[in-house]
């Protein structure tokens, strides 16, 4: 099955927040990463969960990803450690190379499978309203 996804790409500092909150209101699902290379970057990943929790609500499917998994030389942030906050957020979680392009397809695919599995659920608890023949009134002669 084909699927569209439609990524915006807003930005993480800090000077963007107020604006993206805006963005996060409208979204079906959200990605935040950050560079396993730059300590800093993983350390912004908790005040924008919190922030994206705040602004699109609580069942939101949030996917973290660390990039640049091919620069292991340079790695600041461990697989562990990222793997524990996006346990302890109940979020998705995922190292990728956009250099390289290792695990993005993988990533992207398993955000558009939770976003359709959440729309199918939504699908199946909606009411269908069906028109019924509207009976006439019993006239008198």
């Amino acid at each position: 099955m084909q699927v569209a996804m439609q990524l915006w790409d807003t930005a993480g500092q800090e000077r963007y927040r107020s604006i993206t909150k805006q963005f996060f209101r409208k979204a079906d699902g959200v990605v935040v990463m950050y560079d396993v290379t730059v300590e800093e970057s993983f350390r912004a990943v908790q005040p924008w969960l919190s922030n994206v929790q705040e602004a699109a609500g609580e069942g939101i499917p949030i996917l973290l990803l660390g990039n640049k998994m091919d620069m292991e030389g340079e790695r600041e942030v461990s697989f562990k450690e990222a793997e524990q906050l996006a346990f302890e957020n109940k979020v998705m979680f995922f190292e990728v190379s956009a250099y390289t392009a290792k695990n993005v397809t993988e990533s992207l695919t398993h955000l558009a499978r939770v976003l359709m599995e959440q729309e199918d659920r939504v699908r199946d608890t909606t009411v269908i309203l069906s028109a019924q023949p509207v009976k006439k009134k019993a006239c008198c002669k």
